[in-house]
């Protein structure tokens, strides 16, 4: 009898000096994780706004859904909820369709006038069209500001040609991928989830 309260003394002494050490492990490697997802987060971040800014400059971003996901424990869920936010902006940004300013004259050509006429075909010269207009927006999207390929190009009209645009190269607009699919949308949801952005961005969740 005495020997097992013994024991049970000892037994308890052993955990009463235990247990501080394994509370403050704890504590350790909780902070630890901590730290380690606060820098992750702080890196994903800071590649979606620099990629944000060189692929698409054009794009004003608001990104006050940082401080409104903070407490959120989940770190790929908010990363997810900061991705959709960059994503409905893009989609949403307002898109002031002005025509360009008028191309010096000596640089058309030959019935470009009488070939700019709204007409439901495209002219013969719409190929030297669109690399014109593509090389007037210096080889980016009119939209976001996207670099793009002139084979990747894709063209929309300030005033479309069944409302009486024609066209002239005023009325021609360098459109990327992305923002052709967002001017032509007839159902938001479907575009956004359509972008080629959803899955570059998906890429920096870490």
């Amino acid at each position: 009898m005495i020997l097992d309260l013994d024991y049970i003394i000892f037994s308890s002494l052993i955990i009463a000096c235990l247990l501080p050490l394994y509370i403050y492990k704890e504590k350790i490697f909780k902070t630890k994780i901590k730290t380690k997802d606060n820098e992750a987060f702080s890196s994903f971040l800071k590649d979606l706004k620099l990629y944000m800014l060189q692929h698409h400059p054009k794009i004003d971003i608001d990104y006050r859904i940082v401080e409104k996901t903070k407490n959120e424990e989940d770190m790929e869920l908010r990363q997810t909820l900061i991705i959709e936010s960059v994503i409905k902006q893009f989609f949403n940004f307002p898109y002031q369709n002005e025509t360009q300013a008028s191309i010096p004259r000596e640089k058309l050509w030959i019935n470009y006038e009488e070939k700019s006429k709204s007409n439901p075909k495209y002219p013969s010269d719409w190929v030297l069209r669109k690399e014109f207009a593509w090389k007037r927006d210096n080889g980016c999207c009119n939209r976001c500001g996207s670099t793009i390929n002139i084979n990747e190009a894709y063209t929309n009209f300030v005033k479309e040609i069944n409302d009486g645009g024609g066209y002239n190269l005023e009325n021609i607009m360098t459109l990327c991928v992305n923002c052709n699919k967002i001017v032509n949308s007839k159902n938001p949801n479907t575009t956004i989830s359509s972008l080629d952005l959803n899955d570059k961005l998906i890429s920096f969740i870490k």
